[in-house]
């Protein structure tokens, strides 16, 4: 018999968290498999009924507080001795563009982009003096595992300190949006997000160029278009990391990718009118998990999407 299929999932007890939890239990290509759907109070969300009884199949709720260090890095030392990880996936994500100024942007940057970082640095590196969830849990050693982490969460060092513990072969799914979109943007300043030659110094003085023209209201004088987007500015950011992290990491298959616009908390938040998201949380789980389990042509570094936000498919490369 195989080994096991170790899939984590944070956030498993909503939105699309717990959608990505039932596409997969639907897939019966993802077997034998342990699931661990994580959540604040390791509540049993009933995934148990999808399995039709599979002995294969093994579902866990493990109670994990997001908001403590100390239970981020005691579960992060666990993880360094899990193995190596063949498919993670970020669904990084708030929006506090409705209540925009400095301190907000900041925020959603940091936890868009730039937060990831500080999770990932307490799998062994240094870890800066910030305090941002991060989800693990204790795996077998010497299985195949799948991270799949879906709460909001910064994508920067979320990635960077998995890296060091990814399978040859394995995929990296950072969670975008339509959002990301460089039209907005002046000429000068796509050149400088579609950079090939970036480096991480030059994401970072992207992001930290951005947070000034807010300070001094200079967005669109500065090249960032209109005032009120931290969040797509973010996600912009998250695909020119994405492109980064897969020119430096070839053996690696790192994709991200739009959702669509979807029935969840964030999803209702752009809504305006008689307007309303068009997709569930089930179909908005397509895309990431065909990027984390399905075939992706061996693209790597791109920006996956629907032809429009209201599509049902399971996504294709697009400019963004």
């Amino acid at each position: 018999m195989p080994s096991p299929k170790i899939v984590v999932v944070t956030g498993a007890n909503r939105g699309i968290g717990q959608a990505i939890c039932k596409l997969i239990l639907s897939r019966p290509d993802v077997t034998p498999l342990k699931l661990f759907a994580a959540s604040r109070k390791g509540e049993d969300i009933g995934f148990a009924s999808l399995t039709n009884s599979d002995p294969q199949r093994e579902i866990l709720y493990p109670k994990l507080d997001v908001s403590s260090r100390e239970s981020i890095t005691a579960l992060a030392d666990e993880v360094k001795r899990v193995g190596l990880v063949d498919v993670l996936i970020n669904n990084a994500g708030v929006n506090l563009d409705a209540r925009y100024g400095y301190e907000n942007a900041r925020t959603t940057l940091d936890v868009n982009y730039r937060g990831v970082r500080e999770k990932f640095n307490c799998v062994g590196f240094a870890a800066p003096n910030y305090t941002l969830p991060l989800a693990f849990a204790v795996l077998p050693p010497g299985v195949m595992s799948i991270l799949i982490l879906t709460i909001p969460v910064a994508l920067h060092q979320m990635c960077h300190a998995f890296l060091p513990i990814m399978a040859k072969n394995g995929r990296i799914v950072n969670m975008s949006s339509v959002g990301s979109s460089l039209k907005p943007y002046s000429e000068a300043m796509r050149q400088r997000f579609r950079n090939p030659n970036a480096s991480q110094q030059d994401l970072d003085q992207l992001a930290d160029d951005f947070l000034k023209s807010v300070q001094t209201s200079t967005e669109n004088a500065s090249g960032f278009g209109p005032p009120q987007r931290s969040y797509s500015v973010s996600k912009s950011l998250v695909n020119a990391l994405t492109a980064l992290l897969a020119r430096q990491n070839p053996n690696l298959a790192i994709n991200c990718c739009c959702p669509g616009w979807i029935a969840t908390d964030m999803g209702r938040l752009v809504g305006s009118g008689n307007l309303s998201p068009p997709k569930t949380p089930e179909q908005g789980a397509a895309i990431p998990v065909r990027l984390g389990f399905g075939d992706v042509g061996g693209e790597s570094g791109r920006y996956w999407a629907n032809a429009n936000v209201r599509s049902k498919g399971e996504g294709e490369v697009q400019e963004w």
